[in-house]
């Protein structure tokens, strides 16, 4: 029975936020990649005039070994950190226990918000004592046990009440029309997050349906 975990962490309290902590703009993390026994992550970072000084303060760290810029858009660039040495209680505790990140972000640099999914709760126990182990404070905001249950009466299997919200908004406010009656930047206004920001959410919910209705088909 899996278990789905919304918590919050200072950016101080883990080495990415610490990178990271020198933004006024929404940071979007959108993995991490086990390369080498460390943890590669990619984000994407609103900018507002502030590039060159971000990624000059990020490379500038010592645990930062290189600063990749992956792909640049007109107000946003998609970001991976490759490691000197990265020695993280809490990253070490999310690789060890095996919790999949399903959602990772911040809007001032200083506290982030995680979205994460725990095959158990003896993981997710587990993974809050090394975590306390590390004197790493987690702020658990809810917690959610066999998620897919409920969800899977809806069709909805691995979309996350984020994308969920996004999909709703976009039926309720004619986003489906043709021709459309509002705007991706406006959606993601009224959420509090870019217009590419919601593209990208609402495009995950979807796929995730697809792939539940292809899934259903192929079992009957």
């Amino acid at each position: 029975m899996s278990v789905i975990a919304s918590i919050s962490i200072d950016a101080d309290d883990f080495v990415l936020g610490e990178i990271l902590a020198d933004t006024t703009t929404r940071i979007e993390l959108t993995q991490f990649v086990p390369v080498d026994n460390q943890l590669i992550p990619y984000f994407w970072k609103e900018h507002d005039g502030d590039r060159e000084a971000f990624e000059e303060t990020v490379r500038n760290h010592p645990a930062v070994a290189e600063l990749s810029n992956l792909d640049g858009r007109v107000n946003s660039h998609l970001y991976r950190i490759d490691w000197t040495d990265e020695d993280d209680g809490f990253l070490n505790a999310l690789r060890d226990q095996d919790i999949l990140i399903e959602e990772a972000s911040t809007t001032d640099g200083e506290t982030w918000l995680f979205q994460l999914r725990a095959i158990d709760q003896s993981e997710l126990s587990a993974f809050q004592e090394a975590c306390y182990e590390h004197d790493v404070p987690l702020d658990i905001k809810r917690v959610v046990h066999n998620p897919d249950m409920s969800d899977r009466s809806r069709g909805l299997v691995g979309v996350t009440p984020k994308q969920e919200r996004a999909l709703e908004l976009a039926l309720e406010r004619g986003f489906f029309n043709v021709p459309r009656d509002i705007s991706a930047d406006e959606l993601g206004e009224e959420l509090g997050i870019t217009g590419q920001a919601f593209s990208r959410r609402l495009q995950r919910c979807q796929q995730s349906i697809f792939m539940n209705l292809l899934s259903k088909q192929s079992r009957q």
